[in-house]
């Protein structure tokens, strides 16, 4: 390489634009350009830094030709003929999917495409990329043309004009260097040392790759030339060839980098292909790289996957045979990424980045088939996915290990825990999903095998082992590892070839791949020694078969949709039952973990059992199997079936009749075989009535699960999206909202009144409740049992206590067998007898009753046609007597005709002979404990008469017992229950039998039976017979699910109690028993649950060696006509013939009512299905309930005349007790009647005694104390000095009035979401700025004692106290923050700072404020009330005088102090600010402070009504406020501080002087004092307020409102009159001259006195008295240039004159409407304290425009009537009559604005301009409707302080600033952005809405908490952190909401869910 070349730094020398003109020279004439070659072999030395700058800039000017590199730029792009977008994104980039667009589920849309595309009403959302992506739009492959923008798409490139031929030609000839430069570079640093090497190769190439993007982003143009050198082999060969001529530097160079390529090449080794496959290019062991864009890949895959490299190969896929060249070399390295997936360090990164790639290039149909043709991409694929689990492989653990030779992959491997093979399925998923990839997956038997063989693998991983002993000591985390890869690694792939068969003409691949998976099956089974279904397994299950359900989803797919029959693809019923015992095991150990048998293996086995059935696995797994299982039970004899359903689930032993059952299954522990029962029932419910894959339509089952879910519970839209079972991968059915709607009604959220927000949410029409909810179908889907439960509960609100609604299951599709056949079996006859049996006998719950009058109903409705004569032929069997073995239940009947058997009577049965039980004795009280009163209110009706149907415990002469006289047999009855051994499962009462128990001799022979019934005798014991009470009746109808109950004790253990000693508790006559065989009969009673007596028994050893057996002496039809019975609590309550019987009768096919409904229900479709079953019901009720003496009809009135009887009862014990209620309350209101007026006349008494006592002392003191409830000790006391209660409040800072905004601006500032809004957002119009403008100039013209007492503090920063209402004790108070420091945790308490939760209402507080004694009191300082004005103004001057100061050292005043030092602790944070403008603390500033705390409050009140005083104008009632209590605490304070003369401030105002000699009106020798014009009127009324003292009587505080308003109006005025121009204020002038003498005599002769009546007179009297000062500047030119100071003043009187005339007259109705709007402000801060004060209720004002006339009224400023034309603000206006204030005063204090306007005019205009201003009511800024507005402008805004982009980008919703949330970059003095602007914004306050997650983040203090989402989707949902996407919009009452709690600061009150920020946030 002659780098040293001379011409090359000749070319230098010439610069970079004439170099580059003369190699665009040199190229256009050349096809080899030379000097070129030379320049770059310097500027590309591969011994020189990559990313040299000096290098890139010659590389860009050179390709530019001569021009600018940006010049070159913009003319490369106007000859873009892209026809797609390509845009590439990273990790965390905002972009689209239309789901409506999209033709692959993989595509997506940048944010420009997207909004210029149409999608109006589309279905799609925003996304935030987890691994990158790119742009879609303009690619008719992957979307629909219609979704394209304007700028892409096939015809877009059509009148695109072709570019000159010499344009690119500089960048042809350079390109290939270029490139050859980085692949050099990659060479060289493929060999790291350490492991971050790789990063920093790349980190050193980015400006270099950079420059390639750059070029690429010039369009089509360039991006050609670049993908011709990539991909042009000749050249690779060329520039990649190392010389053997030469020996140079770069011949050694690149020798030495060859030999790094091939050892890098090496490193990446293959997986092993199989032998066919060998030769397949892309399974090769050694890689042969043809061009360089196939080294580039081999990097990147080497380099895994950087990202800057990633983004340059994809940003070139819009050139179409550059992406086939890239998606051909990414496969030649495909089997290469699985090594590294393993390898690397960081897999999910690695992961992500390899799916950017693949998703780009596999979504391409064409493609992806390509790939699959000429490179075995599906091979690839599936060998690298075997290759990467062949690694991980284990021994099989199930059955026995020593003769299982399978292997499984170790899920505690770190391939399956970090999921590095999920790329590679994802791969696969998005080829799979094009149909003629999948079709040639399917039609290839060899791949078909390796696949098969790979999912091989995954059957039966994760193998569980019951723990029987202890508790396993280390849980395993390795099943979610499990679930995951099998739903990912088999169910994606299975679904994806399901959804390409759907027609029979596909038939054949599906039966191609089902005879792979069936031959796979069955070596699995031979794998794992497998061979024989009766193999035990019940220690063990693994829930992952994925062999099993490929079979079951792809035999239901074939029988569907394509016509095949189920005997095609069926294996022979051997291999069916070896098939289906894995899926059964499963379901079974499903049912043993709900039940607690696996409770020792801690709660990941639980969590197994709930993610087998969760919605994203239930369709895959659950589904599968029970369908494969309802397959097999069809297909193989349903005894056999039965049978080892029963084995499986461990019910066989329940199934004994035995007395006595030793426990024989070691499997099982005693409480666990009831609860198993009823699984055994639910399972065989499930398997007969679910069609999910049996026939049911898509429709219907969507329908089904969407009910099934809302029955569970109320949902959102979003989480019935979420939770609708899917089928892996594929899109949402389109009928959702069709369905949604059918089936649900939609509630819109509330806003509670405690401010919890709520959802949208769907609720269940009441329809669905009665005809679709499927109780079967909720326990096949309910995750959590609870939410079954919580499904019952619901549907019970539709009824009283009904059972669960089982419903018929849909039509079975042809094509299969009813799996309701398993009904028509003897052994479920058997079981069903059994389970009747001893449902009879209570030991039964009601939901395993429900289950089996279901199952029995479904045997009776699928019960084959059979004829009359063969049932009445068949129901007469042969005499000879069978032998019924207990527990054989196939031998119970004869054959398995249901008409048969449930007619036939089991007469004995035969137990087994171990464990012997002997015979029971009763000989004392020790042996049967109970309580006779109890028992006897627990008997139930009897009988005197009926057949003998109880228990009877027989024994032969041979057996030892001595009973031989029948007549000596002793029976004895009593309520039998549960053993004091016994424990329940469920919890809960058990139903109570009663059985007699009776010791008898023997009879030989059979019972007599009637004639129509099958008579079976059982061959009887040797030792002992039993036969049972047959109409012992359950106690009650407890709730479902009922109580698991102990079934193992039966007849035997309970015994009956002689009813002839006790009364019949119907009210009959006394019943009585007798001692011969002959019994009563018992008559379940419906009292309710009953208390159970524990009964303890000697056993003794039976050395009878002749077997025991039962009598039984039932049918199933006897049976159910017990329990119709038993559950209706009347004796033969079902009658056949009225159907109108009972309430409860069935009625048509309604499936709603409770037991007796349904068991009457089966007892009518039983006497439907032949005629011999109906004579047995009518035969068995004669049996058991024989006709008695009385007639029918009469007995039925003794029944309706019982039931009154007990209804009647019930009825008196009601009244009475309402009567005693109504008793009890009316003497409770009469004792507060008699208080209330006991008080009223002590108070009466009272008012006249002190009216006497202040007619005989005028300065007496009336006092009566106020007594409290402290919330604490429940004492009710006064408040006194020593013991001082206070009242609970809440003390915090507050800044809400400071973002009032000036009226004539918008009320509410505007979000900007543009640059143009952006500068509209002001925020230094608001109140607070307004107030530091006006303190600022203040500081700087007057004393700084002096404006201190001129204005009011508070408005950012002030103090707000609210409280609850609840008092307490100081001292109670002090010990109960003692306990609560004492307490451990107390995390949401700063005890430390006193905060404390009210202990009533549980608010938060922080201070109390004391309750003076004087509080309340009906007290007034009356001192012989003066009869003028005069006289009041002078009283009130020596109330100031008088003024106390001396400090007291009780309790109650070190409240207050305390109380003090909170409210000003609590703007601690704030006081740096405040001193800024205060000044050091002084007495003055101090005060300020104190008064400004009662102006805040009532401010805040104002705001909180609405802004004013108008009655509609309050949305919600304020929440209390101490205002009476608060400002006794800050008078006390106020008068400490004030030691200056105040009153010289009140004779100023008021006008009124002690003595002539003194001249108040005149400046104070402070000679910068505030004149009186400048001061806040409002904020001398609390400083008054608080001066005076507070029990002042309210005229004295009316005519301090007098006073301050003749202040305000004169302000007003005058503020007027700066605004108006010169001509306006002669125009005043000539009017005062004009009337000046009649007004004066008018006011005169009327008001005794001068005085203004006018708007008018005011004007004039103030312009009069300014208009000598410099105040008023002339904006008149003409006239200030006509006044001449020689000019006279009658001249310049004319001069005006003639100005006025010319001039337009004012309008003075608007100026009074303005002075009326600029007064009302004090006013309503006035009536508001004078509310406060006294205790008067507001005026109502029901208008605007009414509101200043209530108020002067209601202040008493106006207190006489006049005509509405005659009143004005003037009218108000109070002077003492006689005097000469009404005109003296205000001159005096105009000459106080002269003086000052004097030292500094424009001062002192615009200290009047700003004087008094209208604020709007504060608010918080206005947001846009739609959420993405904000989104798209806020998403990358940067800090305004780090000028960075924020993580959480977060907006202040006061101000509008953008703060970095939870970020360090910055904090200041270690406190975060969020925080700190929180303080400075919101006074400790701040509501942030975090763009990201759209949620709202309100900072109160020192705590935080996530308030909720202003923005809601469609159906009024919220999306945090945005993960649906879907549009939102904003919530109006949620909006609202929020800015009410801001304004009525109840946050803390509000939101329970605060956290300590410490300031992080």
């Amino acid at each position: 390489m002659a780098s040293n070349s001379i011409a090359a730094h000749v070319l230098m020398k010439k610069g970079k634009r004439g170099a580059a003109a003369y190699i665009h020279a040199d190229c256009s004439g050349a096809a080899s350009p030379h000097h070129l070659n030379e320049l770059l072999d310097l500027l590309l030395n591969p011994r020189k830094a990559i990313d040299e700058w000096e290098t890139i800039d010659w590389c860009k000017w050179l390709m530019a030709g001569g021009r600018t590199p940006d010049e070159f730029s913009t003319i490369v792009r106007t000859y873009d003929n892209a026809t797609t977008c390509g845009l590439v994104w990273t990790p965390n980039f905002v972009a689209y999917r239309c789901r409506t667009c999209g033709i692959s589920p993989c595509m997506s849309l940048c944010t420009e495409c997207f909004k210029k595309g149409n999608h109006y009403r589309h279905d799609f959302n925003m996304f935030l990329s987890q691994a990158g992506g790119a742009c879609d739009c303009g690619d008719t492959s992957v979307m629909k043309e219609t979704g394209f923008c304007d700028r892409h798409g096939p015809n877009k490139s059509v009148n695109k004009s072709a570019a000159p031929l010499d344009l690119m030609c500089v960048a042809e000839a350079m390109m290939p260097r270029i490139i050859l430069r980085l692949i050099q570079h990659l060479r060289e640093n493929s060999n790291p040392g350490t492991p971050d090497a790789y990063l920093g190769a790349i980190l050193d190439a980015d400006a270099f790759i950079t420059m390639l993007l750059d070029f690429n982003n010039m369009g089509a143009l360039m991006r050609h030339v670049m993908t011709s050198a990539l991909t042009n082999p000749q050249m690779y060969r060329l520039l990649t060839a190392v010389s053997t001529a030469a020996d140079s530097e770069y011949t050694n160079y690149m020798t030495d980098s060859k030999r790094i390529y091939e050892e890098a090449i090496r490193s990446l080794p293959n997986p092993e292909p199989p032998d066919e496959y060998k030769d397949c290019p892309s399974l090769q062991e050694q890689l042969i790289h043809r061009t360089f864009l196939e080294e580039l890949v081999f990097w990147t895959v080497k380099f895994e996957f950087p990202q800057k490299v990633v983004c340059l190969l994809l940003n070139m896929l819009p050139d179409p045979d550059y992406k086939d060249a890239l998606t051909q070399a990414f496969v030649l390295h495909y089997s290469r990424i699985s090594m590294m997936l393993e390898q690397s360090s960081d897999p999910d990164k690695l992961s992500n980045r390899v799916v950017h790639v693949s998703v780009q290039l596999f979504s391409n149909e064409s493609l992806a088939l390509r790939m699959a043709d000429h490179l075995n991409l599906l091979h690839v694929m599936v060998v690298s996915l075997k290759y990467m689990m062949s690694k991980i492989l284990i021994q099989n653990t199930l059955h026995d290990q020593d003769k299982n030779f399978h292997y499984v992959v170790n899920c505690a491997e770190r391939v399956m825990k970090d999921h590095c093979y999920w790329p590679l399925v994802s791969d696969l998923n998005n080829v799979l999903s094009h149909r003629p990839v999948a079709v040639k997956f399917m039609s290839d038997d060899s791949l078909l095998e390796m696949w098969f063989a790979f999912l091989s693998m995954f059957q039966g991983m994760n193998v569980n082992q019951r723990e029987m002993n202890q508790h396993v000591e280390f849980e395993p985390n390795t099943y979610y590892a499990a679930f995951s890869a099998e739903l990912e690694a088999s169910a994606y792939p299975m679904w994806a070839l399901v959804s390409h068969l759907v027609d029979a003409n596909s038939m054949a691949l599906t039966k191609r791949v089902l005879s792979s998976c069936l031959s796979a099956l069955l070596e699995w089974l031979d794998a794992v020694y497998f061979t024989n279904p009766n193999i035990s397994d019940s220690l063990q299950v693994s829930f992952h078969l994925p062999l099993h359900r490929y079979l079951s989803v792809f035999m239901c797919q074939a029988i569907k949709l394509q016509g095949v029959k189920l005997r095609e693809v069926l294996p022979p019923a051997d291999v069916v039952h070896l098939i289906m015992m894995h899926p059964l095991r499963v379901q079974v150990a499903f049912y043993e973990i709900l039940n607690g048998l696996w409770v020792r293996n801690g709660l990941q086995i639980k969590g197994q059992a709930m993610t087998y059935i969760q919605c994203n696995f239930c369709n895959s797994m659950v589904d599968a199997d029970i369908y494969l299982l309802q397959v097999c039970c069809t297909r193989i004899p349903a005894d056999s079936f039965l049978n080892v359903l029963i084995d499986k689930f461990h019910v066989k032993e329940w199934m004994s009749l035995a007395p006595y059952q030793a426990p024989q299954n070691t499997y099982l522990d005693g409480e666990h075989d009831t609860p198993m029962l009823e699984s055994f029932l639910t399972f065989l419910a499930t398997l007969i009535s679910v069609r999910t894959n049996l026939g049911l339509s898509d429709t219907a089952l969507n329908r089904l699960e969407m009910v099934t879910l809302l029955c569970m519970g109320d949902k959102t839209h979003s989480q019935l999206m979420e939770l609708m079972p899917e089928r892996c991968g594929t899109s949402q059915n389109r009928d959702f909202e069709t369905l949604l709607a059918e089936v649900a009604d939609y509630r819109a959220p509330n806003l509670e009144a405690s401010g919890n927000m709520q959802q949208g949410m769907y609720a269940p029409k009441a329809s669905v409740w009665e005809h679709q909810y499927d109780p079967v179908h909720v326990l096949l889907r309910a995750v959590h049992r609870r939410d079954f439960q919580t499904s019952l509960d619901r549907y019970t609100e539709y009824g009283t206590t009904p059972w669960p609604p089982f419903r018929p299951p849909a039509p079975c599709s042809e094509a299969y067998e009813d799996p309701r056949k398993l009904l028509r079996s003897r052994v479920f006859h058997a079981v069903a007898l059994v389970v009747l049996y001893k449902a009879v006998n209570g030991h039964v719950s009601e939901h395993v009753m429900a289950l089996v009058i279901y199952l029995l109903e479904m045997a009776v409705v699928s019960a084959e046609p059979s004829d009359e004569e063969t049932c009445r032929m068949c129901s007469y069997p042969s005499s000879s007597q069978r032998v019924i073995n207990d527990m054989d239940l196939q031998g119970w009947f004869q054959t398995d005709c249901l008409s048969d058997n449930l007619r036939t009577v089991v007469n004995k049965v035969i137990l087994t002979p171990e464990p012997e039980v002997s015979p029971i004795t009763y000989s004392s009280d020790s042996d049967i404990e109970w309580d006779a009163s109890e028992a006897e209110n627990e008997m139930s009706d009897m009988s005197a008469d009926g057949p003998s149907n109880v228990l009877m415990l027989e024994e032969s002469d041979g057996s030892g017992w001595t009973s031989t006289d029948v007549a000596t047999t002793q029976s004895i009855m009593l309520l039998g229950g549960q053993g004091a051994g016994t424990t329940t499962a469920g919890g809960s009462g058990s139903n109570l039998s009663r059985l007699v128990l009776h010791q008898a001799h023997i009879v030989p022979g059979t019972l007599a039976l009637p004639s129509s019934e099958t008579s079976m005798a059982v061959a009887l014991p040797e030792d002992m017979h039993m036969s049972s009470s047959s109409d012992v009746a359950t106690v009650g109808q407890p709730a479902l699910p009922p109580p698991i109950q102990h079934p193992a004790v039966l007849m035997g253990n309970e015994v009956g109690r002689n009813p002839s000693i006790y009364r019949n508790t119907t009210g009959g006559p006394p019943m009585t028993l007798s001692t011969y065989t002959t019994t009563t009969e018992i008559v379940p009673s419906t009292s309710g649950a009953r208390k159970p007596f524990h009964v303890k028994r000697r056993q003794v050893q039976n050395s009878s060696s002749n077997p025991p057996t039962v009598k039984v002496n039932e049918s199933i039809i006897s049976l159910l006509l017990k329990l119709h019975s038993q559950l209706s609590g009347v004796p033969d309550s079902y009658n056949v013939d009225d159907l109108d019987t009972t309430s409860t009768e069935p009625t048509a096919d309604s499936v709603i009512g409770d037991g007796p409904f349904f068991v009457a229900k089966l007892l009518r479709k039983i006497t439907a299905l032949d005629i011999t079953c109906r004579d047995a019901i009518h035969e068995a009720k004669q049996r058991l309930w024989p006709p008695q003496q009385e007639s029918e009809r009469e007995q039925k009135q003794r029944e309706n005349k019982e039931r009154e009887e007990r209804r009647r009862r019930a009825k008196e014990r009601q009244q009475k007790l309402m009567a005693e209620f109504a008793s009890k309350q009316k003497e409770f209101l009469a004792s507060a009647m008699a208080r209330e007026q006991e008080e009223a006349s002590t108070g009466m008494d009272w008012t006249s005694s002190t009216a006497s006592e202040t007619a005989q002392e005028p300065a007496a003191v009336m006092r009566n104390k106020q007594e409290y409830d402290c919330v604490i000790c429940n004492q009710t006391t006064a408040s006194t000095e020593d013991k001082p209660m206070g009242l609970v409040v809440l003390v915090q800072a507050s800044s809400v009035l400071g973002h009032r905004r000036r009226y004539g601006q918008s009320e509410r500032a505007v979000l900007p979401t543009s640059e143009g809004e952006r500068y509209t957002l002001r925020r230094d119009d608001i109140q607070a700025s307004e107030f530091d403008r006006r303190t600022e100039e203040f500081d700087r013209h007057f004393d700084n004692h002096s404006w201190l007492l001129s204005v009011n503090l508070g408005w950012e920063g002030g103090v707000h106290v609210q409280t609850c209402g609840h008092h307490l004790h100081l001292d109670c108070l002090k010990s109960y923050l003692e306990s609560l420091r004492t307490q451990q945790r107390q995390q949401s308490l700063a005890v430390d700072r006193g905060e404390y939760f009210c202990p009533l209402c549980r608010q938060l507080a922080n201070s109390v404020v004391p309750l003076s004694p004087q509080l309340r009191e009906c007290t007034a300082v009356v001192r012989s009330r003066p009869g003028t004005m005069s006289a009041i103004l002078s009283e009130l001057s020596n109330f100031l005088k008088e003024n106390q100061r001396t400090p007291s050292n009780s309790n109650l005043a070190e409240a207050m102090r305390k109380a003090m030092e909170d409210m000003t602790n609590s703007t601690t944070h704030l006081n740096l600010r405040q001193q800024a403008q205060t000044g050091p603390p002084s007495h003055q500033s101090l005060f300020l402070f104190v008064t400004s705390i009662a102006r805040t409050n009532l401010e805040v009140e104002l705001v909180q009504r609405g802004g004013s005083l108008v009655t509609i104008n309050n949305p919600t009632c304020p929440p209390l406020t101490p205002k009476l209590p608060l400002l006794h605490v800050l008078a006390v304070h106020a008068r400490f501080l004030a030691q200056w003369p105040f009153w010289s401030t009140w004779q100023q105002l008021s006008g009124v002087v002690d003595s002539p000699s003194t001249a108040p009106m005149a400046l104070q020798p402070i000679e910068r004092e505030v004149p009186l014009l400048y001061r806040d009127p409002a904020a001398l009324l609390m400083q008054f307020t608080l001066l005076l003292p507070l029990h002042i009587d309210q005229t004295y505080f009316a005519c301090v409102v007098k006073v301050l308003y003749n202040l305000l109006y004169y302000q007003v005025v005058t503020q007027l009159s700066c605004s108006m121009s010169s001509a306006e204020r002669a125009q005043v002038l000539d009017r005062l001259s004009r009337y000046h003498l009649q007004q004066q005599q008018h006011q005169f002769n009327h008001h005794g006195g001068d005085r203004v009546a006018t708007l008018a007179g005011a004007l004039s009297l103030v312009v009069d008295t300014l208009s000598h000062s410099d105040l008023y500047i002339e904006d008149d030119t003409a006239s200030a240039a006509s006044t001449s100071s020689s000019t006279t003043p009658s001249h310049q009187h004319q001069q005006q004159q003639q100005h006025v005339n010319h001039s337009v007259a004012l309008n003075m109705n608007a100026l009074e409407q303005q002075v009326q709007k600029l007064c009302l402000p004090f006013l309503r801060i006035a009536a508001l304290l004078r509310h406060h004060l006294y205790q008067q209720p507001l005026p109502e004002v029901r208008s605007a425009e009414y509101e200043f006339v209530r108020l002067v009224y209601f202040l008493e400023l106006v207190t006489e009537g006049m005509d509405w034309d005659c009143f004005n603000a003037a009218v108000a206006l109070n002077w003492p009559q006689d005097t000469s204030t009404a005109l003296t005063t205000p001159r005096l204090w105009c000459d106080q604005l002269c003086a000052f306007a004097g030292r500094s005019q424009i001062a002192a205009r615009n200290f009047l301009v700003d004087q008094h201003v209208l604020w709007h009511p504060p608010r918080l800024l206005s947001l846009p409707r739609e959420y993405e507005k904000i989104f798209t402008y806020y998403h990358e805004r940067q800090c305004s302080q780090c000028q960075s982009i924020p993580q959480e980008t977060s907006i202040c919703l006061l101000c509008g600033t953008v703060v970095c949330l939870k970020q360090v970059c910055c904090k200041q003095q270690n406190v975060c952005e969020a925080v700190q602007h929180s303080i400075e914004c919101g006074g400790g306050t701040g509501i942030y809405l975090v763009v990201t997650s759209t949620y709202i983040i309100v900072i109160r203090g020192r705590r935080a908490c996530l308030w909720g989402s202003l923005y809601l989707d469609d159906f009024e949902e919220e999306d945090r952190d945005l993960k649906r996407g879907k549009p939102l919009y904003l919530s109006q009452d949620r909006f609202q909401l929020l800015e009410q709690q801001w304004l009525a600061h109840r946050f803390d009150h509000t939101k329970k869910t605060w956290v300590w920020h410490r300031d992080a946030l």
